[in-house]
């Protein structure tokens, strides 16, 4: 018997880890090229030359403590995106495109405001938290460090915001969601890793984290799992982030709502058939396209939240403003019915 055969017939593991070895490597490829294709690649850490720079104000996410604060982090490649301009402030201001926070979160945002005020809340605060997202391929090989260095810019000022929530609400109450898209995820996720391993109290005003199409998701993370269930993301596979945010999961059941399109080839690259139950309008639809349908009409996932009853489709976003919606405010952040859910 060759060296060969007897690896393939006695070590299963091995060939596993080979076999997602491989598949991660194919995918890299896939996603990349694209992109690297029709964008050269250039260095993100590159300052333009007459780059203007908005300096640091006193007070970015404003002058007093309100109820009920939503800091999102934008996915890939998604506005703002004009290098031209450095912020000196953790979060943008207001004024630029799509509030800093990308077109889903941006919708995402608007929609829970809409709820909320409808019942009586107070509007919440919503900020765009501030750093590259760098686009799928930058840089072609270099790609991962620029990941790895733009989530490690968006988590610093991720962690600079929640310092200064802090400090603006001593009192107990207040109310923070954190909700993070593909790349934007991944910041969340290494505050939550950085929270456990370096045993920080940043994140004490946070009652739920809401992730679309997390790159490192696990279903065996202690998160409200919607849509693929089953699996692990792309970066899972190729790890970018540390892995210590599924001890802050395991502390904090429930409080993570994880949303994933079954077959998305960034969080459910090998999509599970049992996991297609989950979802409507999957038909024709490519592992790419899925990853940017969140807030697509024509593709709705099986919403169990506390309000609803019997069968509920809707669409990722819409799903997680219901549940959102029914958390704010409550005595716990987690509901029973989110806790039912958790794996």
């Amino acid at each position: 018997m060759s060296d060969d055969s007897h690896c393939r017939n006695h070590h299963p593991l091995l060939r596993q880890r080979l076999n997602k070895a491989m598949t991660a490597g194919m995918m890299m490829a896939l996603v990349a090229l694209p992109t690297a294709a029709a964008n050269p690649p250039s260095d993100p850490d590159t300052i333009p030359e007459h780059a203007e720079v908005v300096e640091r104000t006193a007070q970015p996410l404003g002058a007093d403590c309100e109820p009920l604060y939503v800091l999102a982090t934008r996915g890939s490649n998604e506005p703002p995106q004009d290098g031209a301009v450095i912020y000196e402030d953790p979060v943008y201001p207001a004024d630029v495109e799509t509030s800093g926070m990308g077109p889903l979160l941006n919708d995402f945002y608007d929609t829970l405001t809409q709820e909320l005020t409808a019942r009586g809340e107070t509007e919440p605060a919503g900020f765009g938290v501030a750093y590259p997202a760098v686009r799928v391929g930058e840089g072609w090989f270099r790609y991962p460090t620029h990941y790895r260095d733009s989530v490690a810019e968006g988590a610093e000022n991720l962690r600079q915001s929640l310092r200064e929530i802090n400090t603006l609400c001593t009192d107990a109450g207040t109310e923070v969601v954190l909700a993070g898209v593909s790349q934007g995820a991944d910041v969340i996720n290494q505050v939550l890793s950085d929270e456990v391993s370096n045993g920080s109290d940043y994140l004490r005003n946070v009652t739920t984290v809401v992730l679309f199409g997390d790159p490192s998701r696990s279903s065996d993370q202690s998160a409200v799992h919607v849509g693929a269930t089953r699996g692990e993301g792309f970066f899972r596979m190729l790890p970018m982030v540390g892995e210590m945010q599924d001890e802050w999961m395991r502390a904090h059941p429930g409080a993570v709502i994880s949303l994933c399109i079954p077959g998305d080839n960034v969080c459910d690259p090998l999509e599970h058939p049992q996991d297609s139950s989950n979802a409507l309008g999957l038909i024709g639809v490519s592992p790419f396209a899925r990853h940017e349908s969140y807030h697509d009409s024509d593709i709705e996932l099986e919403c169990g939240n506390a309000s609803a009853s019997g069968d509920n489709w809707l669409t990722a976003k819409e799903c997680a403003v219901q549940m959102v919606t029914d958390r704010v405010g409550s005595e716990s952040s987690v509901p029973q019915s989110a806790l039912a859910q958790t794996r």
